[in-house]
């Protein structure tokens, strides 16, 4: 008997119908989704950037082979359903999530849990005996970096002013699984590629900074029930960090640059969070808030605004 092709997803082996068993094929029996740049299969969580990756990626459970073709595995508008599961079993935007009352508010604002991570904490205590050394000298230490984006020069001495610096003016972006300097916009899909792309402007070194930041980068997303949102800043000071929910409000007051910048971001949510069940993490680079929804629908957007609201209630 002619072999017949397997069309379940993940598998795409040939078969002989009088030998398929039911341990027979490997495939992923949940549906695809796709989310913030992030190929995942659902039935297994596996989460990818690369969409050939994604599809090769071997299937987590066992069955038989099955011939009957699926439709192809597109990406839908945001009202129509991914692929053609039954109904209840796909999750989509079909734009009828409305955001939360502002009367869900407690009233009362309240402090979340901050977790501060070791390498976070060893980076600022590392600053801090630099600071110590540089106040003891009343000079720049030696050793000190160059604060200047992929800059890699250390300072050695007074001679070391007379060399030029080349680096990126300008802020990183990620964006859809690419990362770039939006100052020459050199794209790469690798971090470490990202990481040691070199300067594209010459100038002074920088031994150190003291200034305020009114923005800084950051990103969201949500995930079984929790909104993930980042904020991307070095040396944060996780002890002099403050951030504040009434369950609708997000007060935050991020104290980073190892103490040097102070930076206040508040959020009226689009939806009502349990701040006894969400957290803050503290990195070395990034401040992860980690806020568990009070109900597990999808948000269209992080923050609510009332204009747009009104509009479609008219």
């Amino acid at each position: 008997m002619a072999q017949l092709c397997c069309y379940n997803k993940g598998c795409g082996k040939k078969f002989d119908p009088a030998k398929n068993e039911e341990d027979s094929c490997k495939y992923h029996p949940g549906p695809p989704y796709f989310h913030d740049a992030y190929k995942i299969w659902k039935c297994c969580d596996k989460k990818f950037t690369d969409f050939g990756t994604f599809l090769s990626h071997p299937g987590c459970t066992l069955g038989k082979h099955s011939n009957e073709k699926v439709e192809d595995i597109v990406r839908l508008s945001a009202t129509k359903e991914i692929r053609p599961e039954k109904k209840e079993e796909v999750i989509v935007w079909s734009g009828l999530n409305k955001p939360s009352e502002r009367s869900l508010a407690s009233g009362r604002m309240q402090n979340l849990t901050k977790e501060i991570t070791p390498g976070a904490s060893a980076a600022v205590e590392k600053y801090l005996a630099i600071v110590k050394e540089k106040e003891n000298n009343g000079e720049i230490p030696i050793g000190a970096a160059c604060v200047n984006n992929s800059c890699k020069t250390t300072y050695n001495g007074p001679e070391t002013n007379e060399t030029s610096c080349i680096y990126h003016p300008g802020v990183a972006i990620f964006h859809e699984g690419m990362k770039y300097w939006s100052c020459c916009k050199r794209k790469t899909s690798d971090f470490s590629s990202f990481l040691s792309q070199e300067g594209c402007t010459t100038g002074q070194h920088k031994w150190s900074k003291n200034e305020r930041v009114d923005k800084i980068r950051e990103d969201w997303f949500s995930r079984l029930g929790f909104i993930h949102l980042n904020v991307y800043c070095k040396g944060s000071m996780g002890d002099q960090c403050v951030f504040e929910t009434d369950g609708l409000t997000l007060r935050t007051t991020i104290v980073h640059g190892f103490g040097d910048k102070i930076t206040d971001k508040n959020y009226d949510l689009f939806g009502a969070i349990v701040p006894e069940e969400s957290k803050i993490i503290i990195g070395e680079r990034k401040i992860e808030m980690v806020l568990k929804q009070a109900e597990p629908i999808g948000w269209p957007k992080l923050v609510y605004i009332p204009e747009e609201n009104q509009v479609e209630e008219k």
